[in-house]
C-alpha cells in the first residue's frame, strides 16, 4: 500500500465534510480561536496513528500469526453484523433510556 492510497483511503474513512457536524458539537465549549489547532493536533494524530499501522501492520499481523484473508473475512463479519443492526434495530438502540424503552415495547403487559 502506498502513502497516496493510504491518505486516500484515511480521507474516505474520516469523512471530514460529514464529521463537520460532530466537530462543531464537539468544540462548541472551545474558544473559537483554538479550534484550528484542535483540528490539526487531531489531525496528526490521525496521520501517526495510519503510518504507525501502515508500516508496523505486517509485523504485527506476523507476530499475531493473522493471515490477511482471515483479517478480510473477519472485517466482512463485523461490516455484516453493523448492517443487521442499521436493518433491523432493537429497542434498546432505538431508545437509549431502559424506562423509555420498557414504556414503549409492545410486549410490555408479558413481563407483569
Amino acid at each position: 500500500m502506498s502513502i497516496l492510497s493510504a491518505a486516500v483511503m484515511l480521507f474516505l474513512v474520516m469523512d471530514p465534510i460529514g464529521n463537520v457536524p460532530t466537530f462543531v458539537a464537539l468544540l462548541k465549549d472551545v474558544p473559537g480561536r483554538r479550534w484550528a489547532m484542535v483540528i490539526i493536533r487531531e489531525s496528526l494524530i490521525a496521520l501517526v496513528t495510519l503510518l504507525v499501522f501502515l508500516y508496523l501492520g505486517p509485523t504485527l499481523m506476523g507476530w499475531l500469526h493473522i493471515q490477511e484473508p482471515a483479517l478480510n473475512i473477519a472485517g466482512g463479519v463485523v461490516l455484516f453484523i453493523i448492517a443487521l443492526q442499521m436493518i433491523f434495530p432493537t429497542a434498546a438502540a432505538s431508545f437509549p433510556n431502559p424506562r423509555q424503552a420498557a414504556s414503549r415495547s409492545s410486549y410490555r403487559w408479558l413481563s407483569h
